[in-house]
C-alpha cells in the first residue's frame, strides 16, 4: 500500500509530502524532514529514512520545506505548521493517531523542528532530531535570517531525542549542548547519545552510506535506541521530568507527594494532614530529615518514600489528601507558563 503521490502544501515555494505507507494500523507516524543547509533537502536524509522506519512497520511522510531562493524565515516554519495541520486533518485517510505523530529532522530539518515543535498548533507527540542546527553561531552560514532553536524552546515543546558526533565539524557539538541546557531550563524531557566519532550527515547509518573508519561503528543503533525511548513515552513507564520537584514546585496548582519536603514544610496543613493521616510516613520523613537535614529539602517527598518501598496505593492517597489543601502557583514562565497555562500537571 505505499503510495507515491505528491502532497503540495505550497506550490509557490515547492512545499510538499511525500508518503511512504506500509500499514492500515492507526499507530505512530513520523513526519521527516531532511537536511540540507537551507537550500536544498538532501535526498539521503529522506527516503532511506524512510525505508528504514517502513521496514520498522511505521508509515512516514517526507516534508520538504522552502529551501534555496524560496527561503525566507519564517517561511519553514510556516511549511511544518502546514505539514502537521495536514497530517491531522487527514488521519483518517492515512490511518494517522493524531496523537502519536512523531516528527524527525536532520541538520537544517532539525533547526525547522526544534524551533517549531512548541509553535505549531498541533505539537508534535515528539521530536527526534539527527544533528540538528540549533544555534546562531552556526546558523549564520546557511540561515542568517533565523533564530536559534535553543531559544524558541518553551514548557510546550515537546519530549526530544537528539543524536549527534562530537566531532562533526559541520554542526558542532555545542549545537547540542546549547540545546540541552535550553531543554533542561523549561523542563522538557529528552534523551541525547552523542557518538565519540562520525562525519555529517550519518543519516540512519550504514545502510544509507555511514560507513567505513570515519563512522563510529555503533553509529547503526541510534535508530533502534529512539524506537525504544518512543516505545517508553507511549507506554506510561516514563519518568518525567515534570514530575520532579523543582517543576512541581513552580508550576503545579495543587500540592502533592511530587512536591519538595520544602515546599510541603512551607505549609502547616500540609504538615500537620500528614501528621495526623500519615503517621508512619511522617515519621520516616522526620527520622530522614534528622539525620540528612537541609540535604533533603530539595527532594521530593514522593523519591523518599519510593527508597522506603512505599507503596504506590498509599502513595496516591497521600496526593488525594494533599491535593485538596487550597494552593496557588509561585511562579509565572517567562514564555506564558504559569497560572492559566495549558501545561498539565500532577
Amino acid at each position: 500500500m505505499n503510495h507515491r503521490k505528491r502532497i503540495v502544501l505550497n506550490s509557490a515555494r515547492d512545499v510538499t509530502l511525500s508518503p511512504y505507507l506500509v500499514t492500515e494500523e492507526c499507530k505512530r507516524t513520523f513526519l521527516i524532514a531532511p537536511g540540507g543547509a537551507y537550500s536544498t533537502c538532501d535526498e539521503r536524509e529522506s527516503v532511506p529514512v524512510a525505508k528504514r522506519l517502513n521496514g520498522l512497520g511505521y508509515n512516514c511522510f517526507i516534508f520538504r520545506y522552502s529551501v534555496g531562493k524560496q527561503y525566507k524565515w519564517p517561511y519553514p516554519l510556516e511549511d511544518f505548521e502546514a505539514a502537521m495541520d495536514y497530517l491531522v486533518r487527514h488521519a483518517k485517510e492515512y490511518h494517522i493517531n493524531p496523537e502519536r505523530i512523531v516528527v524527525m529532522g536532520f541538520s537544517a530539518g532539525g533547526h525547522v523542528v526544534a524551533a517549531g515543535a512548541g509553535q505549531v498548533r498541533h505539537r508534535p507527540f515528539a521530536a527526534v532530531l539527527a544533528y540538528g542546527l540549533v544555534d546562531r553561531e552556526t546558523l549564520k552560514f546557511c540561515a542568517p535570517d533565523a533564530p536559534g532553536a535553543d531559544t524558541c524552546i518553551t514548557l510546550d515543546t515537546p519530549p526530544m531525542f537528539l543524536v549527534y558526533s562530537r566531532n562533526d565539524w559541520i554542526v558542532p557539538i555545542h549545537n547540542a549542548e546549547n540545546l540541552m541546557i535550553a531543554l533542561r531550563e523549561h523542563y522538557v524531557d529528552y534523551e541525547a547519545h552523542v557518538y565519540a566519532y562520525a562525519m555529517h550527515g550519518f543519516t540512519v547509518g550504514s545502510e544509507a552510506g555511514a560507513k567505513g573508519p570515519l563512522f563510529c561503528g555503533r553509529i547503526d543503533g541510534w535508530v533502534a535506541d529512539c524506537m525504544a525511548w518512543l516505545d517508553e513515552l507511549e507506554s506510561g513507564r516514563y519518568r518525567s521530568i515534570r514530575e520532579s520537584a523543582p517543576y512541581q514546585d513552580q508550576y503545579a496548582r495543587q500540592l502533592s507527594t511530587r512536591n519538595s519536603c520544602a515546599r510541603l514544610e512551607q505549609s502547616p496543613e500540609a504538615m500537620a494532614l500528614l501528621k495526623r493521616r500519615f503517621p508512619v510516613q511522617y515519621a520516616i520523613y522526620a527520622a530522614a530529615k534528622g539525620q540528612v537535614g537541609g540535604f533533603l529539602e530539595t527532594v521530593s517527598l514522593r523519591n523518599l518514600m519510593e527508597l522506603v518501598r512505599t507503596s504506590e496505593a498509599t502513595l496516591q492517597k497521600m496526593d488525594d489528601a494533599l491535593g485538596r489543601l487550597p494552593v496557588q502557583p509561585k511562579a509565572t514562565d517567562t514564555n506564558g507558563a504559569g497560572e492559566g497555562s495549558n501545561i498539565e500537571t500532577e
